[in-house]
Protein backbone atom coordinates (compact mmCIF):
# COMPACT_ATOMS: atom_id res chain seq x y z
CA UNK A 1 0.00 0.00 0.00
CA UNK A 2 2.84 2.27 1.18
CA UNK A 3 4.42 2.21 -2.92
CA UNK A 4 0.11 2.87 -4.49
CA UNK A 5 0.52 6.55 -3.75
CA UNK A 6 3.59 7.71 -5.75
CA UNK A 7 2.40 5.31 -8.56
CA UNK A 8 -1.01 7.20 -9.07
CA UNK A 9 0.49 10.37 -8.50
CA UNK A 10 3.53 9.67 -11.62
CA UNK A 11 0.60 8.57 -13.49
CA UNK A 12 -1.80 10.93 -12.78
CA UNK A 13 1.06 13.49 -14.04
CA UNK A 14 1.86 11.12 -17.20
CA UNK A 15 -2.30 11.52 -18.01
CA UNK A 16 -2.10 15.43 -17.69
CA UNK A 17 1.04 15.29 -20.15
CA UNK A 18 -1.40 13.23 -22.40
CA UNK A 19 -4.26 15.29 -22.19
CA UNK A 20 -2.55 18.51 -22.75
CA UNK A 21 -0.52 17.25 -26.16
CA UNK A 22 -4.06 15.76 -27.31
CA UNK A 23 -6.32 18.85 -26.77
CA UNK A 24 -3.44 20.52 -28.48
CA UNK A 25 -3.20 18.86 -31.52
CA UNK A 26 -6.98 18.83 -31.80
CA UNK A 27 -7.54 22.43 -31.19
CA UNK A 28 -4.85 23.74 -33.49
CA UNK A 29 -5.82 21.33 -36.62
CA UNK A 30 -9.28 22.55 -36.24
CA UNK A 31 -8.03 26.30 -35.71
CA UNK A 32 -5.48 26.18 -38.02
CA UNK A 33 -7.35 24.52 -40.77
CA UNK A 34 -10.49 26.77 -40.21
CA UNK A 35 -8.44 30.31 -39.88
CA UNK A 36 -6.65 29.45 -43.72
CA UNK A 37 -9.91 28.41 -44.68
CA UNK A 38 -11.52 31.77 -44.16
CA UNK A 39 -8.33 33.56 -45.36
CA UNK A 40 -8.86 32.11 -48.66
CA UNK A 41 -12.53 32.81 -48.70
CA UNK A 42 -11.58 36.60 -47.25
CA UNK A 43 -9.13 37.16 -50.06
CA UNK A 44 -11.31 35.23 -52.55
CA UNK A 45 -13.70 37.77 -52.37
CA UNK A 46 -11.21 41.12 -51.97
CA UNK A 47 -9.97 39.88 -55.64
CA UNK A 48 -13.68 40.58 -57.14
CA UNK A 49 -15.25 36.96 -57.19
CA UNK A 50 -18.44 36.28 -56.23
CA UNK A 51 -19.68 34.83 -52.92
CA UNK A 52 -21.60 31.49 -53.93
CA UNK A 53 -19.58 29.35 -54.44
CA UNK A 54 -16.09 28.90 -55.10
CA UNK A 55 -13.95 25.35 -55.02
CA UNK A 56 -11.96 25.31 -51.89
CA UNK A 57 -8.72 24.56 -54.32
CA UNK A 58 -10.14 27.63 -56.59
CA UNK A 59 -8.47 29.84 -53.38
CA UNK A 60 -4.79 28.55 -55.14
CA UNK A 61 -5.05 30.06 -58.80
CA UNK A 62 -5.07 33.91 -57.65
CA UNK A 63 -2.93 35.67 -54.57
CA UNK A 64 -2.55 35.54 -51.78
CA UNK A 65 -4.92 33.09 -51.59
CA UNK A 66 -2.54 30.62 -53.66
CA UNK A 67 0.08 31.37 -50.80
CA UNK A 68 -2.65 30.90 -48.06
CA UNK A 69 -3.90 27.43 -49.52
CA UNK A 70 -0.14 26.18 -50.02
CA UNK A 71 1.06 26.95 -46.39
CA UNK A 72 -2.37 26.25 -45.10
CA UNK A 73 -2.74 22.92 -46.73
CA UNK A 74 1.10 22.29 -45.46
CA UNK A 75 0.44 23.08 -42.35
CA UNK A 76 -2.83 20.75 -41.84
CA UNK A 77 -1.37 18.07 -43.43
CA UNK A 78 1.37 17.70 -41.17
CA UNK A 79 -1.55 18.33 -38.04
CA UNK A 80 -3.53 15.52 -39.36
CA UNK A 81 -0.38 13.47 -38.86
CA UNK A 82 -0.23 14.59 -35.59
CA UNK A 83 -4.08 13.56 -34.57
CA UNK A 84 -4.59 10.68 -35.95
CA UNK A 85 -1.42 9.19 -34.25
CA UNK A 86 -2.52 10.74 -30.77
CA UNK A 87 -5.83 9.48 -31.05
CA UNK A 88 -4.61 6.25 -32.12
CA UNK A 89 -2.54 5.81 -29.39
CA UNK A 90 -5.45 6.99 -26.72
CA UNK A 91 -8.11 4.61 -28.00
CA UNK A 92 -5.41 1.54 -28.07
CA UNK A 93 -5.21 2.59 -23.94
CA UNK A 94 -9.01 2.46 -23.99
CA UNK A 95 -9.44 -0.99 -26.00
CA UNK A 96 -6.67 -2.44 -24.14
CA UNK A 97 -7.75 -1.44 -20.54
CA UNK A 98 -11.48 -2.13 -21.23
CA UNK A 99 -10.29 -6.05 -22.58
CA UNK A 100 -12.21 -5.61 -25.95
CA UNK A 101 -10.51 -7.89 -27.77
CA UNK A 102 -8.35 -8.03 -31.06
CA UNK A 103 -11.09 -7.02 -33.54
CA UNK A 104 -11.21 -3.85 -31.93
CA UNK A 105 -7.46 -3.38 -31.88
CA UNK A 106 -7.47 -4.49 -35.64
CA UNK A 107 -10.20 -1.61 -36.32
CA UNK A 108 -8.21 0.92 -34.30
CA UNK A 109 -4.56 0.24 -36.29
CA UNK A 110 -7.39 0.18 -39.60
CA UNK A 111 -7.87 3.57 -38.91
CA UNK A 112 -4.38 4.52 -39.07
CA UNK A 113 -3.64 4.06 -43.08
CA UNK A 114 -6.67 6.05 -44.04
CA UNK A 115 -5.60 8.98 -42.00
CA UNK A 116 -1.85 9.29 -43.41
CA UNK A 117 -2.90 8.80 -46.63
CA UNK A 118 -4.88 11.59 -46.68
CA UNK A 119 -2.69 13.58 -44.65
CA UNK A 120 0.19 13.23 -47.04
CA UNK A 121 -2.41 13.98 -49.84
CA UNK A 122 -3.25 17.14 -48.11
CA UNK A 123 0.39 18.18 -47.53
CA UNK A 124 0.68 17.14 -51.61
CA UNK A 125 -1.85 19.37 -52.84
CA UNK A 126 -0.94 22.60 -52.27
CA UNK A 127 2.26 21.85 -54.55
CA UNK A 128 -0.15 21.30 -57.89
CA UNK A 129 -2.90 23.59 -58.86
CA UNK A 130 -6.07 21.79 -60.55
CA UNK A 131 -5.33 24.30 -63.73
CA UNK A 132 -1.77 23.01 -63.69
CA UNK A 133 -2.26 19.47 -63.43
CA UNK A 134 -6.10 18.31 -63.03
CA UNK A 135 -5.42 14.91 -62.82
CA UNK A 136 -2.46 14.74 -60.13
CA UNK A 137 -4.00 17.90 -58.35
CA UNK A 138 -8.00 15.89 -58.37
CA UNK A 139 -6.15 12.36 -56.83
CA UNK A 140 -4.44 14.06 -54.18
CA UNK A 141 -8.23 15.64 -53.63
CA UNK A 142 -9.93 12.26 -53.94
CA UNK A 143 -7.47 10.74 -51.32
CA UNK A 144 -7.88 13.39 -48.70
CA UNK A 145 -11.76 13.16 -48.91
CA UNK A 146 -12.21 9.53 -49.21
CA UNK A 147 -10.28 8.40 -46.39
CA UNK A 148 -11.13 11.45 -44.22
CA UNK A 149 -14.59 9.81 -44.43
CA UNK A 150 -13.04 6.24 -43.93
CA UNK A 151 -11.26 7.65 -40.84
CA UNK A 152 -13.95 9.34 -39.18
CA UNK A 153 -16.51 6.27 -39.72
CA UNK A 154 -14.15 4.40 -38.31
CA UNK A 155 -12.99 5.98 -35.27
CA UNK A 156 -16.37 6.71 -34.41
CA UNK A 157 -16.86 2.98 -34.53
CA UNK A 158 -14.45 2.60 -31.67
CA UNK A 159 -15.37 5.23 -29.70
CA UNK A 160 -18.43 4.12 -29.48
CA UNK A 161 -17.47 0.45 -28.47
CA UNK A 162 -15.50 2.15 -25.95
CA UNK A 163 -17.88 4.65 -24.23
CA UNK A 164 -21.07 2.94 -25.34
CA UNK A 165 -21.39 1.88 -21.70
CA UNK A 166 -21.27 5.32 -20.49
CA UNK A 167 -24.26 7.54 -20.57
CA UNK A 168 -22.99 10.42 -19.90
CA UNK A 169 -20.56 9.80 -23.12
CA UNK A 170 -23.40 9.11 -25.52
CA UNK A 171 -24.55 12.81 -26.40
CA UNK A 172 -20.76 12.93 -27.37
CA UNK A 173 -20.97 10.12 -29.37
CA UNK A 174 -24.08 11.23 -31.39
CA UNK A 175 -22.40 14.76 -32.12
CA UNK A 176 -19.66 12.76 -33.34
CA UNK A 177 -21.92 10.48 -35.66
CA UNK A 178 -23.76 13.05 -37.01
CA UNK A 179 -20.50 14.96 -37.97
CA UNK A 180 -18.89 12.05 -39.69
CA UNK A 181 -22.15 10.96 -41.63
CA UNK A 182 -22.25 14.77 -42.69
CA UNK A 183 -19.00 14.27 -43.89
CA UNK A 184 -20.12 11.26 -45.49
CA UNK A 185 -23.55 12.64 -47.07
CA UNK A 186 -21.02 15.78 -48.18
CA UNK A 187 -18.89 13.66 -50.00
CA UNK A 188 -21.84 11.43 -51.80
CA UNK A 189 -23.70 14.53 -53.04
CA UNK A 190 -20.16 16.56 -54.01
CA UNK A 191 -19.42 13.26 -56.43
CA UNK A 192 -22.60 13.18 -57.62
CA UNK A 193 -22.86 16.59 -58.37
CA UNK A 194 -19.31 16.49 -60.49
CA UNK A 195 -20.46 13.46 -62.23
CA UNK A 196 -23.43 15.40 -63.57
CA UNK A 197 -21.41 18.24 -64.94
CA UNK A 198 -17.97 16.94 -65.09
CA UNK A 199 -18.96 14.43 -67.92
CA UNK A 200 -17.29 12.47 -71.00
CA UNK A 201 -18.42 15.12 -73.34
CA UNK A 202 -16.98 18.23 -70.40
CA UNK A 203 -14.12 20.58 -72.35
CA UNK A 204 -11.18 20.23 -69.72
CA UNK A 205 -9.41 22.30 -71.79
CA UNK A 206 -11.25 25.25 -71.89
CA UNK A 207 -11.97 25.10 -67.92
CA UNK A 208 -8.72 25.15 -67.54
CA UNK A 209 -7.73 28.19 -69.79
CA UNK A 210 -10.36 29.78 -68.34
CA UNK A 211 -8.46 29.84 -65.02
CA UNK A 212 -6.80 32.85 -66.45
CA UNK A 213 -8.63 35.77 -66.77
CA UNK A 214 -9.03 35.85 -63.29
CA UNK A 215 -12.00 38.35 -63.18
CA UNK A 216 -14.29 35.58 -66.09
CA UNK A 217 -13.55 33.01 -64.05
CA UNK A 218 -14.32 33.84 -60.63
CA UNK A 219 -17.25 36.39 -61.36
CA UNK A 220 -19.20 34.45 -63.44
CA UNK A 221 -20.72 30.86 -62.71
CA UNK A 222 -19.73 28.69 -65.96
CA UNK A 223 -22.02 25.84 -64.41
CA UNK A 224 -24.54 26.89 -61.38
CA UNK A 225 -23.82 22.80 -60.70
CA UNK A 226 -19.91 23.49 -60.31
CA UNK A 227 -20.77 26.01 -57.23
CA UNK A 228 -23.12 23.21 -55.89
CA UNK A 229 -20.49 20.86 -55.46
CA UNK A 230 -18.18 23.19 -53.88
CA UNK A 231 -21.01 24.00 -50.95
CA UNK A 232 -21.31 19.91 -50.46
CA UNK A 233 -17.36 20.21 -50.23
CA UNK A 234 -18.03 22.62 -47.61
CA UNK A 235 -20.07 20.53 -45.72
CA UNK A 236 -17.62 17.91 -46.08
CA UNK A 237 -14.90 19.66 -44.57
CA UNK A 238 -16.68 20.93 -41.51
CA UNK A 239 -18.50 17.41 -41.01
CA UNK A 240 -14.48 16.05 -40.65
CA UNK A 241 -13.28 19.10 -38.89
CA UNK A 242 -16.51 18.28 -36.51
CA UNK A 243 -15.68 14.60 -35.94
CA UNK A 244 -11.60 15.93 -35.21
CA UNK A 245 -13.61 18.67 -32.44
CA UNK A 246 -15.75 15.89 -31.00
CA UNK A 247 -12.45 14.44 -29.34
CA UNK A 248 -11.98 17.56 -27.37
CA UNK A 249 -13.93 16.40 -24.20
CA UNK A 250 -13.12 13.24 -24.99
CA UNK A 251 -9.18 13.33 -24.38
CA UNK A 252 -9.63 14.86 -20.92
CA UNK A 253 -11.54 12.10 -19.37
CA UNK A 254 -8.73 9.80 -19.13
CA UNK A 255 -9.37 6.08 -19.18
CA UNK A 256 -13.42 5.07 -18.93
CA UNK A 257 -12.91 3.39 -16.02
CA UNK A 258 -11.99 6.82 -14.05
CA UNK A 259 -14.82 8.14 -16.15
CA UNK A 260 -16.77 5.87 -14.53
CA UNK A 261 -15.46 5.93 -10.92
CA UNK A 262 -15.93 10.25 -11.39
CA UNK A 263 -19.68 9.37 -12.32
CA UNK A 264 -20.27 7.40 -9.20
Amino acid sequence: MVYRWPQKAESRQWNMEHVQRRRLAILSMVGATSLWLCLGYGTWLMNGCRAWLPYISDFDLYEPGDTIFTVGTFASGFLVFWIVMELHAMNMNHISVGNHGKVWHGLNHLAVFPGLIGAFSCIRIGTVPWNTDGPMHGHYAMDIFYNGVYWCLIVTLVSARIWWAFPSFKRILWMRLGAAVSAAVGLFKMITTQISVWGDDFDWDAYNASASDMLAFCTEALEPAINTGAAWEYVLVAGILGTILSFLPEVSLGTPEASSENEE
